[in-house]
């Protein structure tokens, strides 16, 4: 994309005549051409059986879901939808980048354990996140390799990451000598703000050339010298931001407050201009004891209203068809409403792994019975087999781990998770 139509795309031809005749978007480094992979984290256990694994009630069994009292399973493509919040307009529209794998069985019902199972394959903590693998991998030579905005985050030592939670914060990071309020003038002389400048750089040549360095100290040395070589990329990424008029508001209703938008329009402003390839996302709030389908009525809206609002970003940065995104939780709701219409927590969840033209989409993996327990399935035909086998995070994780070509630095690094049977899932 050119850098007309990049500003024109990202809401920003405003601010062109108030940047210096200097600035530039960048393109993502000519040297990198891969994926760009966003994980989606639905924070509190999200209830699949009104999203993507669709349940209406069962004779005999506690009501599962009140809309099922008059209303039936839906189905987009070859996917089955509730008729629940905005899952109709969603669904109709993506099914074809879409891939549901259900009936993952997180092994807990604890928030804690839970994340960490679903966000990087194991119950126990230590081993990174996908988004970790995949920037370790493919980001080390940029300013950011990683986004994070809350939610898991362990990077098992492999890379660095970055929250990025004010806009405005960042420009201060980027220009630490311009005061916000007069960008016009500086917080020190030129002239000292460069012998200041050429004091760093003296000292990190110094730390650099010291001997017996660690392969963490040097790996933290690399890091910052890359973010010094690549301050013009960062700024050019913050001058983005400058007018606050371009920025994605927060989205309020009763008690949630949602930056999730604003999260997607970094994140993806990141990826275009070349300043990261890897983004966690974080929208929190599903863990709706009380007032449950009220409340997951607006978080699912607003979770694949979002998503829509991703992808149709991506596609005006040019980034679209370079993109993975991958959206989990840290387990599933209750197959019954408690004494104050709310569910609790339940071991059973799903994935949703989107992305365009790609030949795994369209199609739903993985079984639950009636009332939402998991089913063994033949790894093969994916069928029920009673001898088959139960999904786990762990298969999960490491066939996206193969499909993002990060699983051998896994294994270097000894965190392989090593199944014994896979699915298939990008087949």
């Amino acid at each position: 994309m050119d850098r007309r139509n990049f500003i024109k795309a990202a809401g920003i031809s405003s601010l062109v005549s108030t940047l210096p005749a200097s600035f530039q978007l960048y393109a993502a480094p000519e040297d990198y051409t891969g994926k760009f992979l966003i994980n989606v984290q639905a924070e509190g256990g999200w209830d699949v059986t009104s999203f993507c694994d669709p349940k209406t009630n069962t004779a005999g069994e506690p009501e599962i879901n009140h809309w099922a009292r008059n209303a039936e399973i839906q189905q987009a493509g070859n996917l089955l939808y509730a008729p629940f919040a905005a899952n109709a307009a969603f669904f109709d529209k993506y099914y074809r980048d879409i891939l549901i794998i259900n009936g993952v069985d997180a092994q807990t019902n604890s928030h804690t354990a839970g994340v960490i199972h679903n966000m990087s394959g194991r119950i126990s903590e230590g081993f990174p996140s996908l988004t970790a693998l995949f920037a370790a991998q493919n980001g080390t030579q940029m300013p950011i390799a990683l986004i994070n905005n809350g939610g898991f985050s362990d990077t098992g030592g492999l890379t660095r990451y970055t929250r990025i939670e004010s806009i405005n914060e960042l420009g201060n990071i980027i220009y630490p000598n311009v005061p916000r309020w007069a960008p016009d003038s500086n917080w020190v002389h030129t002239s000292d703000w460069q012998r200041i400048q050429n004091a760093r750089d003296e000292r990190l040549a110094s730390l650099n050339s010291e001997a017996n360095l660690t392969a963490r100290q040097l790996r933290n040395r690399q890091n910052y010298r890359s973010s010094i070589d690549n301050a013009g990329i960062l700024s050019d990424f913050a001058s983005a931001f400058r007018n606050e008029d371009n920025i994605q508001g927060a989205v309020e209703s009763g008690n949630f407050y949602s930056t999730f938008r604003r999260q997607i329009q970094t994140a993806l402003l990141a990826m275009s201009s070349g300043v990261t390839v890897a983004a966690d996302l974080l929208h929190w709030g599903f863990d709706t004891h009380e007032n449950h389908d009220n409340d997951h009525n607006w978080l699912l809206t607003e979770l694949t209203g979002a998503l829509d609002y991703l992808w149709t970003y991506a596609e005006q940065l040019g980034v679209a068809d370079r993109l993975v995104v991958v959206v989990s939780s840290d387990f599933g709701r209750t197959n019954f409403y408690n004494e104050i219409n709310g569910k609790d927590h339940w071991p059973i969840g799903s994935y949703m792994v989107m992305e365009r033209n790609q030949s795994y989409t369209n199609r739903s993996i993985g079984l639950t019975d009636e009332i939402h327990n998991t089913v063994a399935i033949n790894p093969n035909t994916h069928q029920a087999d009673s001898s088959g086998s139960y999904i786990f995070p762990m298969h999960v994780m490491h066939e996206l781990r193969q499909y993002l070509q990060v699983d051998s630095l896994a294994t270097d690094n000894s965190f392989s998770l090593n199944p014994p049977e896979t699915f298939g899932f990008f087949s």
